[in-house]
C-alpha cells in the first residue's frame, strides 16, 4: 500500500465491510505506521515499534474522525522516534491506566499513615479538606498529571479563608511527600513543595474581667433558662479556670480526676504523646465539677444524648453563649489565652504559664511527686481566686 490518505482509508473501510474482517493497512512513506479498519467501519491509527526487549508491539493511537490523517502521521512519527530511543508507548499507556489519582493517594494515606498514629479529630480535619476542597477540585487528576501549577490554583481559590488554605496546602504537601516514600512519585517529584503558603496572623484574643462576668452572667442564666445543659455549663467553666484544651475537658472521664492530690490526669493529648499529662485543678475548678450531674452509666463527665459517650459538639452552645454575652468575636480557644493572660496578671513567669497550658513536656512521675511544692500549682491556685468568684456555679433554680 502506499501512503495513506482518506480515499485510502475509505477503500479499505468498503473492503472491511465487505469480507466481514478486520483489515490492517501500513503506510509506506512511514514504516511502522499504519491503521486497523473493523468490519463495523470503525478506523483506528497505530503504530507497530519493538521495545528495549526486541519484541513487537501495537500501540493504538486515536480513532479517525476524532483525530485527522495528519493529526495521527505527527503523532506516529514523534512515539516511533521516542521508541527508538527506548521509550514504550503501549508500556506507558497500560502503567498510566493503573495509575493512582490524587483520590487514591489519599484514601490510602489516611489508611496507612494516618490510622493508628493519628487523632480522631486530626482524622476528623483531613477528611473535612479532602471533601471539602481536595477531591471535588483534582481528586481524578492521575499523580503524574498533577503539577505544582495546579495545587497553586487551588491554594490561590481559597485565599479568602487563608487558614483554610494552609491547611489544604500542608496536607497535600504530606500526601506527595508520602507518594514519594511509596514509589508513586519520583525521589524530587512533590508537586506541592513550591507553593508557598499564605501568611497567617496569629488571633490574639483576651477577655478583660468585665467581658468574664458577662460571660459568667450567660451561662448562668443560659443553664437556669433550660437553654444549655449542665455539662454544657460546666465544660465551660471548666476551660475559663484550667486553661484546657477543649478536647481535654469534653474527653474527661471521672476516673481521670485525682481528687487528693487535685490532678486531672490526661493520658491522651497533644503535647506529649509517649506519656501522662497532670493538670492542676484549683479550688474552683473542682467546686465546678462537684456541680456537674453525674451519669453512673456513663464513665465521661461532660455527656451529651450518646450513652456511654462525651458531649459531641461544644460549638454550637458555645455560639448561642457568647453571642448572649455580646462576645460574638470570642473563640473557645480564647479562653484557654484569657487563662493565660490571668495567670500573667497574678505575677506567674511564662515558663510557669507555659507549663499550665502544657506547652512543655511533663513527666507523669515528677508530677505526682512534686506538684505540691510545684509553682505550677500556686499560679493554678491563683488564677482561680482571680476568677473563682465569678466564676462559681450560681444556685440553679
Amino acid at each position: 500500500m502506499s501512503k495513506l490518505a482518506k480515499a485510502t482509508i475509505d477503500k479499505t473501510r468498503e473492503a472491511a465491510r465487505i469480507q466481514g474482517q478486520e483489515i490492517v493497512a501500513w503506510d509506506t512513506t512511514m514504516p511502522g505506521f499504519g491503521i486497523r479498519v473493523k468490519p463495523s467501519g470503525t478506523v483506528s491509527f497505530m503504530i507497530q515499534y519493538r521495545n528495549e526487549y526486541n519484541k513487537s508491539r501495537r500501540h493504538t493511537i486515536g480513532r479517525f474522525g476524532i483525530m485527522t490523517l495528519e493529526e495521527a502521521r505527527t503523532e506516529a512519527r514523534n512515539l516511533l522516534s521516542a521508541s527508538s530511543r527506548g521509550r514504550d508507548p503501549r508500556a506507558d499507556r497500560l502503567r498510566k491506566r493503573n495509575e493512582n489519582s490524587v483520590a487514591d493517594l489519599a484514601a490510602r494515606y489516611m489508611q496507612e499513615h494516618c490510622e493508628g498514629r493519628c487523632k480522631p479529630s486530626t482524622i476528623e480535619a483531613h477528611n473535612w479538606l479532602l471533601n471539602k476542597f481536595i477531591l471535588p477540585r483534582i481528586g481524578r487528576f492521575l499523580l503524574s498529571e498533577l503539577t505544582s501549577a495546579d495545587i497553586a490554583h487551588l491554594h490561590q481559590s481559597l485565599i479568602g479563608t487563608p487558614y483554610n488554605a494552609n491547611r489544604v496546602l500542608g496536607l497535600l504537601k504530606a500526601m506527595m511527600g508520602h507518594a514519594e516514600l511509596w514509589g508513586l512519585l519520583e525521589k524530587g517529584g512533590n508537586p506541592a513543595v513550591s507553593v508557598r503558603p499564605f501568611r497567617e496572623k496569629k488571633r490574639q484574643r483576651f477577655l478583660s474581667r468585665e467581658e468574664l462576668a458577662r460571660l459568667a452572667k450567660a451561662i448562668d442564666d443560659s443553664e437556669n433558662e433550660r437553654l444549655i445543659s449542665p455539662h454544657v455549663a460546666g465544660a465551660i467553666r471548666l476551660l475559663i479556670v484550667t486553661g484546657a484544651r477543649s478536647g481535654e475537658i469534653i474527653n474527661m472521664c471521672w476516673s481521670d480526676i485525682d481528687w487528693d492530690r487535685r490532678l486531672l490526669i490526661l493520658r491522651e493529648h497533644k503535647t506529649d504523646v509517649s506519656g501522662i499529662k497532670a493538670l492542676p485543678l484549683n479550688a474552683i475548678a473542682l467546686d465546678i465539677l462537684k456541680e456537674i450531674p453525674r451519669d453512673p452509666e456513663n464513665p465521661y463527665v461532660i455527656t451529651g444524648l450518646r450513652k456511654n459517650a462525651p458531649l459531641v459538639n461544644l460549638q454550637k452552645p458555645w455560639r448561642r453563649i457568647r453571642k448572649r454575652a455580646g462576645l460574638d468575636d470570642v473563640r473557645i480557644h480564647d479562653l484557654r489565652h484569657s487563662f493565660a493572660s490571668f495567670g500573667v496578671t497574678t505575677g506567674a513567669s511564662l515558663p510557669v504559664i507555659g507549663g499550665l497550658l502544657g506547652h512543655r513536656s511533663m513527666s507523669a512521675t515528677s508530677t505526682y511527686a512534686h506538684l505540691s511544692q510545684d509553682p505550677l500549682r500556686d499560679a493554678s491556685d491563683k488564677v482561680g481566686v482571680l476568677v473563682g468568684d465569678i466564676m462559681r456555679p450560681k444556685a440553679v433554680l
